[in-house]
């Protein structure tokens, strides 16, 4: 990510500098690749920079909190590590730390999953499944934890689906563009016995 978002960086001065304000070759598919791109190929600079800017904040927030969800990761498993007693918390599911978050003990779990008649959710100490809390405040920052974890984990996800959309939308704003500086030139044409129009379109 972070190689990703210094060739970005790097490629953004570049593709927003023309002498003509606009580059030789426009092209529609340069904003499905970086959005902003295509539409300075049209010397539509400041439409670009935007789309830039916007694909650039994304990218580092997406940095952000990738970097923010591991710590708070980094954070679970030392608390369950060390407050919870479970054994390697790294190699257990998401469905089982939840677990592990709202109850004081793998017995006092098991004993609720037996009143419940659940019998397919009981664990067991032999299989490495074993927990204790040292105290119900450490369960609960656990739980605080945990729920950081999810947040930013959610807000990367969305983040990603933003960054998709900005490269969408800077297509689509690209394209048209691309309509709007098209030209069409109407020629009559005379030849023997004949009469006409040449229509000429160029993009």
């Amino acid at each position: 990510m972070k190689v990703l978002l210094v060739v970005i960086s790097t490629l953004f001065p570049i593709i927003g500098e023309s002498s003509e304000g606009a580059m030789t070759n426009p092209s529609v598919l340069r904003s499905t690749l970086i959005p902003g791109w295509g539409e300075h190929s049209y010397g539509e600079h400041s439409r670009g920079y935007l789309f830039n800017g916007i694909e650039a904040a994304l990218w580092i927030f997406a940095g952000i909190a990738s970097s923010t969800a591991k710590n708070y990761e980094n954070d679970l498993y030392y608390y369950a590590n060390e407050y919870g007693h479970i054994t390697e918390p790294q190699k257990k599911s998401d469905i089982f730390l939840d677990r592990v978050s709202k109850y004081e003990s793998m017995d006092a779990y098991n004993e609720q999953m037996l009143r419940n008649r659940q019998w397919d959710r009981i664990y067991s100490a032999e299989d490495g499944y074993n927990w204790y809390w040292e105290s119900d405040e450490k369960r609960g920052e656990f739980f605080d934890i945990k729920t950081e974890r999810y947040l930013w984990r959610q807000r990367l996800t969305y983040t990603f689906g933003a960054i998709a959309l900005n490269h969408l939308v800077s297509t689509m704003d690209a394209l048209y563009l691309k309509r709007l500086k098209s030209t069409m030139v109407i020629q009559p044409e005379v030849t023997d016995g004949s009469t006409g129009l040449r229509i000429s379109l160029t993009f």
